[in-house]
Parts: structure tokens; C-alpha cells; sequence
């Protein structure tokens, strides 16, 4: 067998492992419901017959007035289309998109490694793909459906940057090729997030990390047409920006949170404990600055022995470069933009255990171990020098596997416990769903009054249409507007323990 193929046959048995690790750790997700703005954007794409429709609004951007991303129209669109209200079919397509992101991460880390053991690359593989599979921090993006614009901006960026790659070690007709079809994969990936707007700095530090191999100048006139379509973009989003509510409403903003922010999904990416995924603890910043810390001293260090201080350095500016989406938010950012910058962390993690399993498993120690050695023993017994070092790298070795696997246990376990949490929370908004269908069933209905309700007065409205139609009209009241509200034909909800019951229904008298 040539080592091409064992390479094929580890990798594929690596891949194996990864979508069995996030069966495992997503196990119940496709037992759930719909929650939040599910409804909302289920309820956009249901009275849209045919492609050309859903098309034709989907890139209407005079027609937006929150965020321009049509291809999450089409995406959802096509599910409702195959699927209606089978909310587990929904979820599997997000375990689909977000296991495909993990392999496509530990393909990237295993074409930028260069190692000189023949299993290094593999276990840099597999790392970055298990860290991307079964980190908590993001979990929402692959337990709300709504994220899947996440998941599926994440696939473009990512096959972007598997292209840029392939173009910048390719010759002759086969380079300009592979630039478009990253210019294209950039495209896609802003039509469906724009977060999606990194991918340009993204395809620059992967064009330096490039240029460093065969130590050549960083080629400028191919990312021409990714700055191009930038830009183009840039100016559709901030027209859509002008009539975004949340931008009215300083939902975004420039103040201590551009720095905090960021800070503090720094703190939920490195400390992923029970009950923090929504990023309100006060130390969150205090942990991200840590690692901030931690990072200026490691590449102080790196830099100081000239070795991995350049590709240390890219990846810190990458982690930046995807925690930036994060910083306007006036509150605490959800932990599904976190995303990307765990697959950041994902590929840097891939490369350090590469390298670490390098050092451990090189046949025999480098030049200057060799004269430490020989030095240590007064040139005698060098081949029992040799020894001791090989045994206390695979000590190392052996060290660094259990206590990976430690932490693969703790996350999956991490990960069940945020997803049974998630989806307790959105409980009240399927069980008003099916109450809803059940009472528009039973007779004429032309008002629905929701008391209260522990659901956000939008995703009531769009629950309430999906279940019954244009009629009853739906409002959200106070437990004082009860008797004023009142007409023929009203069904008035309030709920228990999040149940939703009927207080009162009137008839014609």
C-alpha cells in the first residue's frame, strides 16, 4: 500500500469517527422542535409556490429590512418544501452541514501541515476535526435551525479557503481556475451571512501562511476579484443596514463592547462550563483577556526561538479576524457566532498536536538533541541517551492522548446538557403551536389574545399564522388588557409552566 492510500485510509477512518462523535454528542437534537425565529422564517418561505417566487424576494433587496441572505431563503424554502413541519428532518440537515464543516477544517489543517513522521498529519486531521465536531461554545448554530445560515456560510468559507490553497501551490491554467472558484465559494458565502464579509482577510492570511512555504512574495493581482466582490456586497448590506431595525434601535453600536465582546466569546470558547453558553457571567471578559495573555506570551516565546512564531501569528490574527462579527452587538453575542472562530481554534489546535506528535514520534532525536545528549553523557552511552528521550516523548505522547480524550468526554457531555437546556426553553413554542392548530380546528376564530406569553410577541404571531392561516388575528396583551380586548369570536391563551391553556372563548353573543 503506497502512503497515499494509508494517508486516504486513516483519513477516511478519522471522518468515520468524527460523524460518530456528533451522533453521539447531538444524539437527541433531531427529537426536537422548532424554536424562536424557526417559526418566523418558516412562516417567509410557506406561501412561496415555486422556486422562481421564493427567488425573486429572496434577492429583492429593496424588499429587506433586516439582513440580506437569500440563500438561507433558498435553503429553508427547499426544506419546508421536503419536509413541512418535520422538525427532526430540519435537524438532520444541520448535523449533515456541521459534521461536513468538521472534516472540511481537518482537510485544510492536513494540507497546511508539514511533519516528517507519517501519522502526524493524520492526527492533526483528526484533531481539528473532533475540536470543530464536539466544542460546546458554538452549539446553537447547530441546535437552531434558524443558524443554519451559520453552518452553511461556514461550508462556503471553508471550500473557499480549500481553493485558495489548491491555487496557491497549482501552475499554469489550473491556478486561475482554482482562484475563481474560491471568488465563487466567497460569493455564496456572503449571499447566505454577512459575517460572511472575513472571508476577504481570511483568503489574505491564507495567502501569507501560503507564500511562506516555497518563501515567496504574497501574490496581490488574485485577490483582485474577492476585493471586488466585497465590495459590491458591502454596499447592498449597508443599504439593508439603513432600514434594519436593530441598527435603528442601537441594537449595534461603537462603545466598550467592541473590545469587551470580543473578550468575552474569547472566555466562552476557552471555558465552556454548565450554564455560561449565554454569555452573561461579569469574569467571561476577564477569562478572554487571559487568553489574550496567554497568546502575546506564547508567541513572545515562539518568536524568540524562531520557530512557528509567523504561522502562530496568522492564526491569533485569523481568531481576531472571526471574533470581529461579534463586537458591535450591544449585548452579549449569541454563542452560534462563535462558529467560525472555533473552527480558527479547531485548525490551530490540529497543527500543534501535529507537531507535537512529530516531535514525539521522530525515529530519532534532531542535530542539537543529539549534542545535549552526547554532552550529558560525556560522549558515552549515547545509544541509552537515545532511549530515555524517545521514552519520555512518548510519555509525553501518551499524556497529551488521555488527556484529549478527557476533554472529548467533558465536551460531548457539555454538549448534551446545552441542548437539553436549549430545547426545554423552546418547549412553550411547539406546545403553543399545536394548541393553536387543535383550537382553530374546532370552530370560527377570528381573534386570539396570548396573555403574557414566555415566547417573544413575533414568534407568537408567526406561530399562531403557520397553525391556523391569516385568521385569528393574534395580539400579545397584558393580564390587565384582557377584558378591553374582548370581541365575538376570541380565544384568550395564558400560560402554566409553560402550557399554554384557554381562559376564555367567546362565541357570536
Amino acid at each position: 500500500m503506497s502512503q497515499a492510500q494509508r494517508y486516504a485510509l486513516l483519513i477516511a477512518a478519522a471522518a468515520i469517527i468524527t460523524l460518530l462523535t456528533v451522533a453521539v454528542a447531538y444524539q437527541a437534537l433531531p427529537g426536537r422542535a422548532f424554536a424562536a425565529d424557526d417559526f418566523q422564517w418558516l412562516l417567509n418561505v410557506r406561501d412561496h409556490r415555486s422556486l422562481a417566487s421564493v427567488a425573486s424576494r429572496a434577492f429583492d433587496i429593496q424588499a429587506e429590512s433586516h439582513f440580506f441572505r437569500p440563500l438561507v431563503w433558498l435553503l429553508l424554502w427547499s426544506e419546508w418544501r421536503l419536509f413541512g413541519f418535520d422538525a427532526s428532518a430540519f435537524h438532520r440537515v444541520s448535523l449533515a452541514l456541521h459534521a461536513l464543516n468538521a472534516v472540511l477544517i481537518g482537510g485544510l489543517t492536513f494540507r497546511m501541515i508539514r511533519a516528517r513522521s507519517f501519522p502526524a498529519p493524520v492526527i492533526g486531521f483528526a484533531t481539528a476535526a473532533l475540536v470543530a465536531a464536539l466544542h460546546p461554545a458554538p452549539f446553537e448554530a447547530v441546535v437552531w435551525v434558524s443558524a443554519q445560515s451559520e453552518l452553511l456560510a461556514a461550508l462556503f468559507l471553508l471550500l473557499m479557503l480549500h481553493f485558495w490553497w489548491s491555487a496557491s501551490f497549482s501552475h499554469g491554467r489550473w491556478r486561475p481556475i482554482w482562484h475563481v472558484a474560491a471568488a465563487v465559494m466567497l460569493a455564496l458565502a456572503l449571499l447566505t451571512k454577512e459575517s460572511a464579509i472575513i472571508g476577504l482577510p481570511l483568503i489574505i492570511l491564507l495567502e501569507w501562511e501560503a507564500s511562506r512555504i516555497p518563501q515567496r512574495r504574497i501574490a496581490l493581482m488574485p485577490l483582485g476579484l474577492p476585493l471586488m466582490l466585497t465590495a459590491v456586497y458591502l454596499a447592498a448590506a449597508l443599504d439593508v443596514a439603513s432600514r434594519n431595525y436593530l441598527v435603528r434601535e442601537s441594537g449595534y453600536g461603537l462603545g466598550m463592547q467592541i473590545l469587551l465582546n470580543p473578550l468575552r466569546s474569547l472566555g466562552l470558547i476557552a471555558a465552556p462550563l454548565p450554564g455560561v453558553e449565554y454569555g452573561r457571567e461579569a469574569w467571561l471578559p476577564l477569562a478572554g483577556a487571559g487568553v489574550v495573555l496567554a497568546c502575546a506570551i506564547a508567541l513572545v516565546v515562539v518568536w524568540r526561538y524562531r520557530k512557528g512564531a509567523a504561522s502562530l501569528l496568522i492564526g491569533m490574527l485569523a481568531l481576531v479576524v472571526t471574533l470581529a462579527p461579534t463586537a458591535p452587538f450591544a449585548s452579549a453575542p449569541d454563542s452560534r457566532y462563535l462558529y467560525l472562530p472555533v473552527m480558527v481554534i479547531a485548525l490551530m489546535a490540529g497543527r500543534w498536536s501535529s507537531a507535537l506528535a512529530d516531535w514525539t514520534l521522530s525515529a530519532a532525536p534532531r542535530s542539537d538533541e543529539n549534542r545535549v545528549a552526547v554532552s550529558w553523557v560525556h560522549q558515552r552511552r549515547v545509544p541509552a541517551a537515545r532511549t530515555r528521550l524517545r521514552i519520555e516523548r512518548l510519555l509525553v505522547g501518551v499524556v497529551a492522548m488521555a488527556t484529549a480524550l478527557a476533554f472529548g468526554v467533558l465536551a460531548v457531555n457539555e454538549v448534551r446538557g446545552r441542548e437539553v437546556r436549549f430545547a426545554a426553553g423552546a418547549r412553550p413554542g411547539e406546545e403553543l403551536r399545536l394548541f393553536a392548530a387543535a383550537q382553530c380546528a374546532t370552530g370560527r376564530l377570528d381573534r386570539m389574545l396570548v396573555v403574557e406569553p414566555p415566547i417573544a410577541a413575533p414568534h407568537v404571531e408567526a406561530i399562531v399564522r403557520l397553525s391556523c392561516g391569516s385568521s385569528p388575528h393574534t395580539l400579545v396583551i397584558g393580564s390587565g388588557d384582557v377584558e378591553r380586548e374582548l370581541r365575538p369570536y376570541t380565544l384568550v391563551v395564558v400560560f402554566d409552566g409553560g402550557f399554554p391553556h384557554p381562559l376564555i372563548r367567546t362565541s357570536s353573543g
